[in-house]
């Protein structure tokens, strides 16, 4: 008999022992009830998820080198060519997102072990605490799957009544699990982050979800579904400050947490490459991937995003825009092994300002995105924008801050938009290749991934895309 790919892989449950080193205890020599006795147990068993979300086919890589279906990138004719069927959009069945599908649901099967076992430990804080997280890694995992394999609300029309992917809530891992509606899947996700905002601490640091993330995770999936009022609300329930311009660079290579709710530690020892799905280092930055140059341009000189984001420099006797946001560390001593930052304040305020745009309210929309413009240009003074050309600047503000952290493609969908490219090539000033394919048209079948051969073949229940042979 086949083994399951998807949710019937053997469980491990990493751990960190009480002396730091890294233990990994395979499901056939301890079992559950071994394994959650006291509050060590279930401390060391999240700390073990939060690890797994680093894998380098989750939040280590894969998730932010999605971008590259987007208009922000193009790919290097110098480079490996990795990634091209994701950037061509010829991902199939056979090929495409196999790996991030099989790490995202063995998150959430690890969360699931946690949350069953909970009531080992006795009521209280503590109980609550990690009942909380176990939750809210829970839900963002399974936001994290829907909106790549299924469609997002504000999509289309139909798109509520769509499949959305399987929600899953136990480790059973005997389960052939189906998909459900995307409608039944955003209201199993906002019923795991309410849970969890009520049991949550407010604060359990930056490599650990807290209250904080929670909202701001609620707020994003509100947005997601087009609940404008409910995105505000969830937004305005977390107290984190937009990163100031003087810290913005140090950000990116972990010198300061400056506006970062939520992120992932990666260092030396996790050793996880963030950089590689966009460069490599032979003798300078060697670019897989670099801006589209008409998205490049969109940058202004006294803009701090500008130098935090990129490098010109040369490679091979050509100069290129290398993108730098996941390149190197002041921490960690190798290339790529920077922090992952998942969830960060300026994204939480450009979700109030595009919410607030939604509802017409101009004043307070105008308020929010200028809280994150005021902190990213020289000298800055608002554009005191309305209407449709404050939605305009809304849009263009997330692009520019949120760019190669994996949600523009998504954000293409919710918008309802094409990806268009330009005919730009990949040299610093436009010459060069340009992409061979420019155009996705809004509405193609290509904006929902492919589901794995491997899982149609041994999960019956599991249906495929619209589009794909099955």
């Amino acid at each position: 008999m086949k083994k399951y790919i998807l949710f019937l892989t053997i469980v491990s449950i990493t751990l960190f022992s009480c002396d730091d080193k890294l233990e990994t205890f395979p499901s056939s020599s301890i079992s559950a009830d071994e394994a959650f006795q006291n509050e060590g147990d279930f401390t060391n068993a999240l700390l073990g998820v939060y690890l797994n979300m680093l894998s380098g086919s989750y939040y280590g890589g894969s998730l932010q080198g999605y971008d590259v279906m987007s208009d922000n990138l193009i790919i290097s004719t110098e480079g490996r060519l990795s990634q091209q069927i994701r950037f061509d959009w010829e991902y199939t069945k056979n090929a495409g997102f196999r790996a991030y599908m099989t790490q995202t649901y063995r998150v959430i099967r690890n969360a699931n072990f946690i949350i069953k076992n909970i009531d080992v430990l006795d009521a209280g804080s503590f109980k609550d605490n990690a009942l909380g997280e176990a939750l809210a890694i829970r839900a963002l995992t399974h936001f994290d799957v829907v909106r790549f394999f299924g469609e997002i609300p504000t999509q289309s029309s139909g798109a509520n009544a769509s499949l959305g992917m399987p929600y899953i809530t136990a480790p059973d891992i005997n389960e052939l699990p189906a998909r459900i509606t995307v409608a039944d899947f955003y209201t199993n996700i906002l019923s795991d982050l309410n849970t969890a905002a009520g049991l949550i601490n407010s604060d359990n640091g930056v490599y650990r979800m807290g209250r904080n993330a929670v909202n701001a995770t609620l707020a994003d999936v509100h947005l997601h579904m087009g609940n404008w009022g409910a995105a505000i609300n969830s937004a305005n329930n977390v107290s984190a400050s937009v990163a100031t311009r003087p810290n913005f660079t140090g950000v990116w290579n972990d010198s300061n947490k400056d506006g970062v709710i939520f992120g992932l530690r990666n260092d030396d020892v996790t050793s996880i490459g963030l950089g590689v799905p966009y460069s490599q280092t032979a003798n300078g930055i060697k670019s897989e991937y670099v801006p589209d140059f008409a998205f490049y341009q969109m940058y202004n000189a006294n803009d701090i995003r500008l130098t935090a984001y990129f490098e010109t420099s040369d490679f091979g006797g050509a100069l290129y825009n290398h993108v730098l946001k996941w390149y190197s560390s002041t921490i960690a001593t190798s290339l790529g092994n920077v922090d992952a930052k998942i969830v960060r304040a300026a994204e939480v305020m450009l979700i109030k300002a595009e919410a607030y745009s939604e509802l017409n309210q101009d004043g307070s929309a105008l308020a929010a995105l200028d809280m994150v413009r005021s902190q990213r240009y020289s000298s800055f003074v608002s554009g005191g924008e309305s209407g449709q050309a404050l939605k305009d600047a809304i849009a263009l503000e997330r692009r520019l801050e949120l760019a190669f952290e994996g949600t523009r493609f998504t954000d293409i969908k919710r918008y309802g938009i094409d990806v268009q490219r330009s005919s730009f090539g990949h040299l610093f000033d436009g010459t060069g290749a340009p992409a061979t394919f420019q155009l996705l048209p809004a509405g193609d079948f290509r904006f929902q991934a492919p589901i794995s051969i491997n899982e149609l073949n041994t999960n019956p229940n599991m249906v495929q895309n619209p589009g794909y042979d099955n």
